[in-house]
């Protein structure tokens, strides 16, 4: 019920100003939270295309691929994420069950020891702060 005004909110926003990135961004957000992965991919490209430099829009849209059975366009979206914020562990840990669901065991491994190692420079707060990766 909340997804239901949230989106009804954020496209309220986005008729109001339509070349908001963050709105897209968002409701990206919302439609993936959602299973409605075709239009989570529509909101997620209309962000980049606005604000092409903010790598979250990117690990989000590999998300959305590979729930759209897009294997090769969810590892490019990864890899410009991991490119755009080489430091951002999550973007790893995606990228890494992404290659891993794809059969790409080696690529996962290498991302996974990524992965791995950007956590474990994260400060005890930080990494609590995840309680899914914790």
């Amino acid at each position: 019920q909340r997804y239901v005004a949230a989106i009804a909110c954020l496209k309220k926003a986005l008729y109001l100003d339509p070349f908001e990135w963050i709105v897209c961004y968002n409701l990206g957000l919302v439609h993936l939270l959602t299973g409605q992965h075709a239009s989570s991919f529509h909101y997620l490209s209309a962000s980049i295309n606005l604000k092409p430099d903010f790598p979250s829009s990117y690990m989000l849209l590999g998300v959305c691929l590979t729930r759209l059975n897009d294997g090769d366009n969810a590892c490019s979206a990864y890899e410009k994420a991991v490119e755009l914020d080489p430091a951002d562990h999550l973007f790893r840990l995606n990228f890494a069950a992404a290659l891993a669901a794809l059969g790409r065991t080696d690529d996962a491994k290498a991302q996974a020891r990524e992965f791995e190692r950007l956590f474990a420079d994260l400060d005890a707060e930080q990494q609590a702060s995840d309680p899914v990766v914790a």
